[in-house]
């Protein structure tokens, strides 16, 4: 779909500037119009599909306000149109008008998310089927944008904690290349006036100079991306299973990963018991669309054992891998017919776990970085001191 940069000027005579998607530079008029602003110009720019990647929080926004529309009134493609013309990135847009379209030419809803993966994952396409069928589709698009909220809240929560051990150690990487790119050159020629032979800590470093300004560096930096990138691509499209399982074993990073996916499943089937589902078919689809291999087979086994007549709570506790507290709320939740809040409040134990593991993490990490970045610049020092120390006990 094409993007324009506009110029338009509204009722007040106010010149308003901007950008957005639309099929043609009439329909980009209409859209403005329709805002209240009258369009002088407008340009087609260059828009690339990954610079417009849909974010979470957009995705919550979005449901939010469909369901808000819905609330007031409107049928599904007219609430459908008014989302994607107030939507600035071109995909949603293009994706949104598609999908209004389809309803409005007689294709079901569910027919027509199965068209669009960006736009809701199998968990949001699920709900929102439920509730088209159930006829509490309003219900559903607001429980949607909650679960995209609450996915956003956990992922920006992760990077503040991961942000500053990730700069720590960036800066570690630029101080080590300034040092052996632009600091040990400059002694080499003052150690080459010495004319004697330099203790082997200073050819060690004079040897890592050379080869890290060298091609040679060059080569190996590009090898070693080519073999991480067949290596992720292997694991990712050919064989999950051994990514999972070798991410398991390496201690710290794969409990992470663990309690990482449960709590987004936890919360999953929150959701989908309070959209009305029963437990076995919310176990059913959190089991069909877990990405991770292992936690996969974990709870296609839970859903075997409650499809036979088990207590999720008991089935957790016999499988094992969940946390005790996890397992006690869920039978509380059990006797007193609240599963769903249950099941939300465990999620929410596993995220608070899960932080406070990240943050012990970056306590330790950061002084290991800055205690290494110390013995790199100790090392450099005894490096070219030692030949000047050699040179005066010769004299």
């Amino acid at each position: 779909m094409p993007y324009y940069r506009w110029v338009g000027i509204d009722i007040v005579g106010t010149i308003k500037r901007g950008k957005q998607a639309a099929y043609s530079s009439q329909d980009l008029s209409d859209k403005l119009l329709y805002q209240g602003i009258a369009m002088l110009k407008s340009k087609t720019i260059y828009t690339p599909s990954w610079f417009w990647r849909v974010k979470v929080k957009d995705k919550g926004n979005l449901f939010q306000h469909k369901a808000k529309l819905l609330r007031a009134g409107l049928l599904l493609p007219k609430a459908l149109e008014i989302v994607a013309q107030q939507s600035h990135n071109p995909i949603v847009y293009d994706m949104l008008l598609k999908i209004s379209r389809d309803v409005q030419h007689g294709l079901s809803f569910a027919q027509t998310l199965a068209k669009h993966s960006t736009l809701c994952d199998p968990i949001v396409k699920v709900m929102l089927i439920a509730g088209d069928e159930s006829g509490n589709l309003t219900k559903a698009i607001e429980n949607v944008a909650i679960y995209y909220y609450k996915q956003d809240v956990f992922n920006k929560s992760i990077r503040s904690v991961l942000a500053i051990p990730f700069l720590t150690l960036l800066f570690f990487i630029g101080i080590s290349l300034f040092i052996f790119i632009f600091i040990i050159p400059r002694f080499v020629d003052m150690f080459g006036s010495l004319q004697q032979e330099l203790p082997p800590l200073t050819q060690f470093m004079i040897g890592m100079s050379d080869f890290i300004r060298s091609f040679s560096m060059v080569y190996v930096v590009i090898s070693i991306g080519i073999i991480i990138f067949c290596g992720y691509y292997y694991c990712k499209h050919k064989s999950r299973k051994i990514r999972d399982v070798f991410l398991a074993q390496v201690p710290f990073l794969g409990e992470v990963v663990w309690q990482y996916h449960i709590s987004q499943i936890l919360q999953a089937l929150s959701l989908l018991l309070a959209s009305g589902m029963t437990l076995v078919m919310a176990l059913k689809i959190v089991s069909d669309s877990v990405d991770h291999s292992l936690i996969k087979s974990h709870f296609i086994q839970l859903h075997d054992d409650v499809a036979q007549g088990q207590l999720l709570s008991n089935a957790m506790a016999i499988r094992g891998g969940f946390l005790p507290e996890t397992i006690a709320l869920i039978h509380i939740g059990q006797e007193t017919a609240t599963v769903a809040q249950s099941l939300e409040s465990a999620a929410v134990v596993y995220n608070d776990r899960l932080e406070n593991q990240l943050r012990r993490f970056v306590f330790f990490l950061q002084p290991i970085v800055i205690i290494l970045l110390g013995l790199l610049v100790t090392i450099l020092i005894f490096a070219v001191y030692l030949p000047i120390i050699q040179l005066s006990y010769i004299l």
